[in-house]
């Protein structure tokens, strides 16, 4: 039924806890899950005239590393297949457009981002993801 689930995080706990969940439901169907980290920055959003120092482009992919491997954990000791991976761009339309690219089942998410004020200004990642995406989405709130 979901042989293949996307879950985007962002380190933030409802991120984690769609991780938390994303391992139950992966279980439960014998599901592939890839945990991907969008970097969301004016440097992968402009043309290429437009240049961060590399000091500043390797400290985002740190974090983003960072991000992923807190995600990993939760699958320490998953019998199927997790993979992760980064990528640039908008969040809300680089999930989508893997998600359809890579023909995912299920994405599972948090219901908000470390950006609540970036929310505000320019709407929810969720909110995005919820309206375009192709496959089912399931929205997770954290309840701790």
């Amino acid at each position: 039924m979901f042989g293949k689930i996307l879950v985007p995080i962002d380190g933030s706990v409802e991120a984690l806890a769609a991780t938390r969940y994303a391992r139950k439901i992966a279980e439960k169907f014998s599901s592939a899950v890839t945990l991907i980290h969008i970097i969301q920055h004016s440097a992968y959003l402009v043309s290429d005239n437009h240049q961060l120092p590399n000091s500043v482009i390797k400290s985002l992919d740190d974090r983003g590393n960072q991000v992923l491997a807190e995600a990993l954990e939760i699958f320490q000791d998953f019998d199927g297949r997790v993979t992760s991976r980064i990528e640039y761009g908008h969040p809300g339309i680089k999930i989508t457009e893997i998600s359809k690219e890579n023909n995912y089942s299920l994405i599972i998410m948090g219901r908000r981002g470390m950006s609540d004020v970036a929310k505000l200004l320019i709407g929810s990642v969720s909110n995005y993801v919820l309206h375009y995406a192709l496959c089912p989405t399931l929205i997770i709130r954290d309840n701790d």
